[in-house]
């Protein structure tokens, strides 16, 4: 077979693959190009801290400067309670709570202490927070005659980088297995669907699918567990807030994958939507750096994805020992997406069950 023989079969066939290689040619290429854009800066120049007046006696004026300073190199929030504030700070609302002193402006003062606290928990926070606090600690004290000292306070457990990553990298696995396996094995069971449909409804056969894989998450997540007190890594995996943030997150993921694999007749161009869906929510779910470390375009479309919700649940209860009341607003979003996502796969199966 001559080489001309070959390159004209090898343009027949992808011909008849032309939507899959639009995926792979196009639609990937410039999902990732694309995905440039939220890239906006490489350090936490806005994130979101609180500040929070010591008592009354603290003027607007001495305010106003404090937050001037801080709003260099992050966005100050003004809190009228220390404890909302410190609240937020476990919710990764903010991540730095900082305490106004009063007698900031006052000239007879030699010397006036200031508290930035931080949570020791959010491993890549606390080197940018030492670089926050030295250059506002030199701004204030080039605008005030009083020398201000900025102490930084360190609250909860300094966990090393491997003991806060660890809970990131089984949500990894669960958002894998979603749009990963569960769709593989979907499509390998393909040519037993119609007997199966014979036997019982494909309602009950595909709820009985997740609901089993659903529970094979037990397994890396003891695995997990086992590993992280074997390295002294002190991260409780199986808290009951992180164990239902996982599965929850695992039925929303999983029924928009079979929904998808539904709709493209179990064919290839659904398993490549899968993974461009899969690389949208690792990318935009918060799972390794938090949300206010990204540009405030990527910020706003982190806040809006109910996975990025059951990932501060899942490091509030196994790196913080939160109980899951203090997520429960959360917690219950990331079930109505589970339950929304059964509304595109409804559909799709009812297509597919038309089709056939």
């Amino acid at each position: 077979m001559s080489l001309r023989t070959i390159l004209r079969k090898e343009l027949l066939w992808s011909r008849h693959r032309a939507l899959a290689l639009l995926f792979v040619l196009v639609l990937l290429p410039a999902a990732f190009a694309g995905a440039s854009v939220f890239f906006q800066s490489t350090l936490p120049k806005d994130a979101p801290v609180a500040v929070v007046v010591e008592d009354d006696a603290v003027s607007g004026a001495e305010y106003d400067v404090v937050a001037a300073s801080f709003r260099l190199f992050s966005k100050p929030v003004r809190y009228d309670s220390e404890a909302r504030a410190l609240r937020d700070l476990e919710r990764e609302t903010v991540y730095a709570v900082v305490s106004v002193p009063p007698d900031l402006g006052d000239p007879a003062v030699d010397r006036v202490n200031m508290t930035v606290t931080i949570d020791g928990d959010m491993t890549p926070y606390r080197e940018p927070s030492g670089a926050l606090v030295s250059v506002v600690s030199a701004t204030m004290n080039r605008q005030l005659d009083t020398r201000v000292v900025v102490d930084r306070e360190v609250r909860g457990e300094e966990r090393k980088l491997a003991s806060y990553l660890l809970p990131s990298f089984l949500q990894i696995l669960v958002f894998t297995f979603a749009f990963a396996y569960l769709p593989y094995n979907l499509a390998s069971e393909e040519a037993v669907l119609d007997r199966l449909r014979v036997e019982t409804s494909l309602d009950a056969v595909v709820a009985g699918k997740l609901l089993f894989f659903t529970g094979l998450l037990a397994v890396p997540l003891l695995v997990f567990h086992g590993l992280g007190l074997g390295l002294g890594y002190g991260v409780n995996l199986l808290a009951p807030g992180a164990i239902l943030a996982y599965g929850l997150t695992f039925l929303a993921c999983g029924a928009i994958a079979t929904a998808v694999t539904f709709a493209s007749g179990f064919g290839t161009t659904g398993r490549l939507l899968n993974v461009l869906v899969l690389f949208a929510f690792l990318g935009f779910s918060g799972l390794v750096y938090p949300a206010g470390f990204f540009s405030p375009l990527r910020r706003g479309v982190v806040r809006l994805m109910p996975t990025h919700y059951a990932m501060v649940v899942v490091r509030g209860t196994t790196l913080r020992d939160l109980p899951p009341a203090e997520f429960g607003t959360w917690l219950g979003g990331v079930a109505l997406f589970a339950l929304a996502a059964l509304v595109p796969l409804k559909l799709a199966m009812i297509a597919y069950e038309r089709g056939t």
